[in-house]
C-alpha cells in the first residue's frame, strides 16, 4: 500500500492529479459582477453562508468569481465591496453535480445599504451536457417511492426495467442491467464480480442495496452526455452524496410499515410444471438519523442507523395427479415466509479546517442475513424441505476519506482513498444431488438446491485525487484513479463428488436429469453440470487517468473537450506442478476521447443548447477472471445408467430418450466437457465500448419550471466475449468439437471456425435511439413536478452485460457467441438428422430485431402539492410499453434450454393470450398522502403511500423456453410464467405503506 500512496502523492505533486470516475460530491456557484453599466467589477468580496457555516471569494479583473466545492444545499448570496451597495440572494440552490451561473449587479451606494434579489436561483446548468436528473431526499419524501435509494432511480427519464436483472439493476439509455456504475460519497460500490448494485447473485439475481434514502443528500443520475471525469459504464452512472452535519443539530425518528393486510389480493397462475404463489408480503423498518455540530463551522457529524426486515409469503403450487394426488406435498403446509433482515447504517465526519480546506469520514453499509427457509422459492416444488437454505451474509460494508481544497482561485485539489466490500454466502440445508425426473409431467424435483455461492467476497481500494487549474479563460480538470480488486469466488454443487465417465473424481455434487430411454435400456442419468474445480480467487488493477478543458467563447458558448485513458489487468488463477500461479489477461490502449459545446441562449444562465460526442469503454467485472481466466473444467454431459453415476454410458452407445410431449432425442456421445483449460486469450483483444452522440436543449420557460428535448443515439461497435471454434452441431455431425477450450477475442467475421460446415461469426448489433422530453419544477409556490416522455428503439443481436432474454449474468462471457452464428448446418442437417429446435443464425444478423429492453413509449409523471395548513399530496404515474416477446429452444450441446430463437428477435409467439410480439403495455399510479404536525422547531409528519392505486396486475411476461433442455418441451410456454423469476409474471396487487416521522 504504501508504494500505491508514494506513487499518488508523486501524481498529485507533478500534476496535480484528479480522479479517474464518477465520484462528484459537491456542486458549484460561479458568475460575474457588474455595475449598473454592465461594466465588470473586481475586487468584490462574494460570500456564500450555507449549511456549514460561510465561503467568502473574490472576484477577478472580469468580475468573475468561482465557488467550488460546495455542500449541496440552499445559500444566501452576498456581495460587498466599498461605494457599493450589498447585494444579496437569498435561496440559491446547489445540486450534486451542478454548476450554477449566478450573475449580480451592484449599484453604487453604501456598504450598510442592502438590496436583496427576489429573483429565483438558476435551474439549467448551462455548462453541462449531461442528461440524466439530479433527485434530492425532501423531494422524494413527498412522492410515492419505495424506501431504497434503488428504487428512486426510476423516477430518471431514460432509466427503465432491466427486466430479470432485478429492480435493484435499471436499464439506463438502453444498457443492461449490468452496465451500470454506482458511487456513493466517492466510493465506488459497484459489485466486484459481475458489475451490480451492491450485493448481486447469479440464483437470486439483485439483491440490491438496502440503504434507504433518507441517508442521503441528493441522487444523481447520469444516462448519457458526461465528460470525460466520468467512465467504466456502458449503461449510466449513479452518483450518491449521503447527508452530512451542519451548524444546526437536526435529526429525525422515523417508521415505516408496508403489511401484509393491507395488500390487495396476489394474480394467481397454475402451471403444469408448478408455479410458487405469493400470497403477501410484509416490509417494515425503524430508524433514527442525527447531525450537528462539534465546533461551529468547523467540525460536524452525522450518524443514521434503520434495521428492516422483509417478509414474503409464498405457497406450493396445488397441482395433483389424476388420482388426486398432490404432486407438490409442501403445499399442505399453507403459507411459508421467507425472512429477511437488513441494517442499514451510515456515519459521517467533517472537519472544515477554514473556507478552504475539508475533510470528510464517510462509513456505510447494508450488511443483511436471511434465515433458513425457502430462500429460493423453487424449493417448494421439491418433496418436502430438503431445498431449504440460509443466506448467511449478504450486503456491503464501505468506508472513505477524501479531502478537498482550495490552494488559490486558480487552483483546487481533491483527493481520496476508499474501500468497498460485498458479499454473499448461502448454505443450504441438505447435502444431496439436485435431480429433476422428466419421466413424469410435472417435471420431479428432489434433493438438495444444486448449485449455490458458497463464499463470493469483492474487495476494492481506491485511490484517486482529482484537481482544477485555472488558466485564463480555461478550467481544466485532469487526473488519475488506481483502483486494487480482489475477488473470491466460491461455487459449489450439494451432494457427494464422484467419478466422472474419464475417471477424474469432481470437486462438487452434481445436477442431474433423469430421462426414459425407449429401446429398452430403461433410464438414463445424465449430468447436466458438475465441476471440477470450486475456488477461484481473482485480482484485478485497474487504472485511468483523464484531461477534460472548458472553455467559454464571448459569454454564452463553451466548449468542452476531453480526453480519458483507462486499462485493467484481470488476474485468474492457475494449479500446476509449482503450486498456484496467476494468469493475466491485460485490456489496454482504451482511449476515450470526449467532446462537447453548450450554448446559453438567452444570456442570462437561464436556457441552454447542447451537444456531445463521447466514446465509453466497459470495465469487465472479475467473474471473467474466475471463469474464463481460471480454469472453470465441468461437465456438461455425462450419461449413466445407474442412479449412483457409478455405470457410465459408453461413446458410441445409440440411446434414445422421449419425455413426456417431446421428441425422440438420438445421443451418442455421452461425455462432454467444457473450460478444461482458460480461456485462449488473442493477443489483439481489446474492451467492449460505446459511441454516443447527445444533443438537445433547456431552458427556465417560467419561473422555477425547466423544459428540455434531447436526442440520444448509442452503438456498440465491439465487444469482448469468449468463443467456442466449433459449430453447434460439430459433435453431432461430423464426431468433433464435442470437448473444447473457449478464446477470448472480439467476435467478428474474421474470427476462425473449426469444420468445412461453413459456420462464422459476425459482429454485434446494438442501437439506441431515443428522444426525450422533460419538465421539472422545483418546489415553489406549494407545488413540484418531475415529468418525462422518451420515445426509443432499441434494436440488435447483442444486449449487453447481462442477457435479460434468459437470464445470463456472465459479464463478457455469455453463452452468445458460444457458437458460430451464422451456421446454415444448424437448419440444414442439424434440424432434420439430430431433432434441433430453432435457427441458431437468428443470434446473429438474421435475427436482427427489437432486444428484450426495448421499451419505445416510457412516460413518467411524478409530482406533489403542499396545502398551507401542513398537507402534502403526491402524484407518480408510470407507462411504458411491454417487452417484446421471442421464443428459445435449446442449445443441442449444452442441452439446457434457453439458448437458440425460433423466430427473428420480437418475433413473437402464441401465449395463453393468443399470439404476441409483446407483452401488454404497462400502467402503474402511485399516491402519496402525509400532515405534518409542528411542535416549535419540531415535526410530526403522519403518511401513507399507495402503490398500484388501481390494483391493475397486467401480465409483464410470458415463458418464453421452448424446451426446457433437449428434446424436453416445455408444457408452459406461452404462459404467464417464466423459467428465470420465480412466480406468475403480473404485475404486483395493491399496496398501502404507513409511516410516521418526528423532525427536530
Amino acid at each position: 500500500m504504501r508504494s500505491r500512496m508514494v506513487m499518488l502523492v508523486a501524481v498529485l505533486a507533478l500534476t496535480g492529479a484528479t480522479l479517474g470516475r464518477a465520484q462528484e460530491t459537491t456542486g458549484t456557484v460561479t458568475g460575474r459582477v457588474t455595475d449598473a453599466q454592465g461594466l465588470a467589477v473586481p475586487g468584490v468580496t462574494v460570500t456564500l453562508t450555507g449549511p456549514q457555516g460561510a465561503k467568502a471569494f473574490t472576484t477577478d479583473a472580469d468580475g468573475r468569481y468561482n465557488a467550488p466545492l460546495l455542500l449541496p444545499g440552499t445559500y444566501v448570496v452576498k456581495a460587498e465591496l466599498q461605494g457599493f451597495k450589498t447585494v444579496e440572494q437569498p435561496n440559491v440552490v446547489v445540486r450534486l453535480g451542478q454548476s450554477i451561473d449566478l450573475p449580480l449587479t451592484m449599484q453604487v451606494g453604501g456598504m450598510a445599504e442592502t438590496v436583496e434579489v427576489t429573483a429565483s436561483s438558476p435551474i439549467v446548468d448551462t455548462k453541462s451536457t449531461t442528461v440524466g436528473a439530479v433527485l434530492d431526499s425532501a423531494m422524494l419524501a413527498n412522492i410515492p417511492v419505495g424506501r431504497r435509494f434503488s428504487d428512486t432511480l426510476y423516477v430518471a427519464p431514460g432509466v427503465t426495467s432491466s427486466g430479470s436483472a432485478g429492480n435493484s439493476n435499471p436499464s439506463m439509455g438502453g444498457g443492461s442491467g449490468l452496465d451500470n456504475a454506482y458511487v456513493v460519497d466517492g466510493v465506488n460500490i459497484t459489485n466486484a464480480g459481475y458489475g451490480a448494485l451492491g450485493s448481486y447473485s447469479i440464483v437470486f439475481g439483485s439483491l440490491g442495496n438496502g440503504t434507504p434514502y433518507d441517508f442521503m443528500k441528493e441522487v444523481q443520475v447520469k444516462t448519457g452526455g458526461y465528460e470525460a471525469e466520468f467512465g467504466q459504464a456502458i449503461g449510466g452512472v449513479v452518483n450518491v452524496v449521503t447527508k452530512s452535519g451542519t451548524n444546526a443539530l437536526q435529526g429525525s425518528v422515523f417508521g415505516y410499515a408496508r403489511p401484509h393486510g393491507t395488500e390487495g389480493d396476489w394474480k394467481q397462475f397454475q402451471s403444469t410444471n408448478g408455479t410458487v404463489q405469493t400470497l403477501g408480503s410484509d416490509l417494515s423498518d425503524v430508524g433514527a438519523t442525527i447531525g450537528g455540530p462539534v465546533i461551529r463551522d468547523h467540525l460536524f457529524f452525522f450518524g443514521a442507523i434503520d434495521p428492516s426486515w422483509e417478509t414474503r409469503t409464498f405457497e406450493a403450487p396445488d397441482n395433483v395427479d389424476e388420482s388426486g394426488n398432490r404432486l407438490f406435498p409442501l403445499f399442505d403446509q399453507g403459507g411459508i415466509d421467507r425472512k429477511r433482515r437488513i441494517t442499514s447504517y451510515s456515519a459521517k465526519g467533517t472537519w472544515q479546517v477554514n473556507t478552504n480546506h475539508h475533510i470528510d469520514a464517510s462509513f456505510f453499509g447494508d450488511p443483511a442475513v436471511g434465515d433458513n427457509g425457502p430462500q429460493r422459492t423453487s424449493a417448494l416444488l421439491a418433496q418436502d424441505t430438503s431445498q431449504y437454505s440460509r443466506l448467511d451474509k449478504y450486503g456491503g460494508n464501505n468506508q472513505t476519506v477524501k479531502y478537498d481544497g482550495v490552494f488559490s482561485p486558480k487552483f483546487l485539489l481533491e483527493a481520496s482513498y476508499s474501500h468497498a466490500r460485498n458479499q454473499i454466502v448461502e448454505v443450504p440445508s441438505v447435502n444431496d444431488w439436485f435431480v429433476q425426473d422428466f419421466r413424469v409431467q410435472p417435471t420431479l424435483v428432489t434433493g438438495g438446491i444444486g448449485f449455490y455461492e458458497a463464499g463470493n467476497d469483492g474487495k476494492n481500494s481506491q485511490y484517486q485525487a482529482k484537481a482544477t487549474t485555472i488558466l485564463g479563460n480555461h478550467q481544466i480538470r485532469y487526473g488519475v484513479l488506481f483502483e486494487d480488486i480482489n475477488y473470491d469466488n466460491i461455487n459449489q454443487r450439494t451432494g457427494p463428488t464422484f467419478t466422472a465417465p474419464n475417471g477424474q473424481v469432481t470437486e462438487t455434487g452434481a445436477q442431474i436429469s433423469i430421462l426414459p430411454e425407449i429401446t429398452g435400456l430403461g433410464q438414463i442419468y445424465r449430468v447436466t453440470r458438475a465441476n471440477f474445480i470450486a475456488s477461484r480467487q481473482t485480482r484485478q488493477q485497474y487504472t485511468s487517468f483523464f484531461v477534460q478543458d472548458s472553455f467559454t467563447l464571448g459569454n454564452r458558448l463553451t466548449i468542452k473537450p476531453g480526453l480519458r485513458y483507462e486499462q485493467q489487468k484481470l488476474i485468474g488463477q492457475l494449479a500446476g506442478e509449482s503450486g498456484v500461479q496467476d494468469n493475466d489477461f491485460s485490456l489496454d490502449g482504451n482511449w476515450a476521447p470526449r467532446i462537447g459545446a453548450t450554448y446559453d441562449i438567452m444570456g442570462n444562465g437561464r436556457s441552454k443548447l447542447f451537444a456531445n460526442w463521447g466514446r465509453f469503454y466497459a470495465k469487465i467485472p472479475n467473474d471473467l477472471a474466475a471463469r474464463a481466466l481460471s480454469a472453470d473444467a465441468g461437465i456438461s454431459l455425462a450419461d449413466y445408467f445407474d442412479p449412483n453415476l457409478t455405470q457410465p454410458i459408453p461413446d458410441g452407445t445409440v440411446t434414445v430418450t422421449q419425455t413426456p410431449g417431446g421428441d425422440p432425442q438420438t445421443t451418442v456421445n455421452h461425455f462432454q466437457q467444457q473450460g478444461l483449460s482458460p480461456d485462449i486469450i488473442d493477443p489483439n483483444a481489446k474492451s467492449s465500448y460505446v459511441d454516443e452522440f447527445v444533443g438537445g436543449f433547456e431552458f427556465e420557460a417560467f419561473r422555477n419550471i425547466n423544459l428540455g428535448a434531447r436526442y440520444i443515439h448509442r452503438a456498440i461497435p465491439r465487444v469482448l466475449e469468449d468463443v467456442g471454434n466449433f459449430p453447434v452441431g460439430a459433435c453431432d455431425i461430423e464426431g468433433v468439437g464435442c470437448s473444447f477450450d473457449y478464446t477470448l477475442t472480439n467476435p467478428g467475421p474474421d474470427t476462425p471456425v473449426e469444420t468445412d460446415l461453413g459456420a462464422s461469426f459476425e459482429k454485434p448489433i446494438h442501437k439506441y435511439d431515443a428522444v426525450q422530453f422533460t419538465a421539472e419544477r422545483r418546489l415553489a409556490n406549494n407545488w413540484a413536478v418531475q415529468a418525462s416522455y422518451t420515445w426509443s428503439r432499441l434494436n440488435g443481436t447483442f444486449e449487453g452485460f447481462y442477457r435479460d432474454d434468459n437470464g445470463q449474468s456472465d459479464p463478457g462471457i455469455t453463452s452468445l457467441y458460444d457458437f458460430p452464428t451464422n451456421d446454415p448446418s444448424y437448419t440444414a442437417i442439424g434440424v432434420p438428422q439430430f431433432g434441433y429446435k430453432g435457427d441458431i443464425r437468428f443470434l446473429g444478423a438474421l435475427g436482427e430485431g427489437p432486444l428484450p429492453l426495448d421499451r419505445p413509449h416510457v412516460i413518467k409523471v411524478f409530482g406533489n402539492y403542499v396545502f398551507n395548513f401542513g398537507l402534502n399530496t403526491g402524484l407518480g404515474l408510470t407507462m411504458n410499453s411491454g417487452k417484446p416477446l421471442t421464443g428459445l429452444a435449446a442449445n443441442p450441446n449444452y442441452t439446457n434450454g434457453g439458448e437458440i430463437p425460433t423466430t427473428p428477435r420480437g418475433g413473437g409467439f402464441e401465449t395463453v393470450d393468443g399470439f404476441r410480439t409483446r407483452t401488454p403495455f404497462e400502467y402503474n399510479t402511485d399516491a402519496h398522502v402525509d400532515y405534518a404536525l409542528k411542535f416549535g422547531g419540531n415535526r410530526l409528519v403522519l403518511l401513507a403511500d399507495i402503490f398500484n392505486l388501481f390494483d391493475r396486475q397486467r401480465t409483464i411476461d410470458y415463458d418464453n423456453f421452448v424446451e426446457l433442455e433437449r428434446g424436453v418441451a416445455n408444457p408452459d410456454f406461452g404462459k404467464p410464467v417464466s423459467e428465470v423469476l420465480a412466480g406468475p409474471q403480473f404485475q404486483s396487487p395493491r399496496q398501502i405503506r404507513f409511516g410516521a416521522r418526528f423532525e427536530f
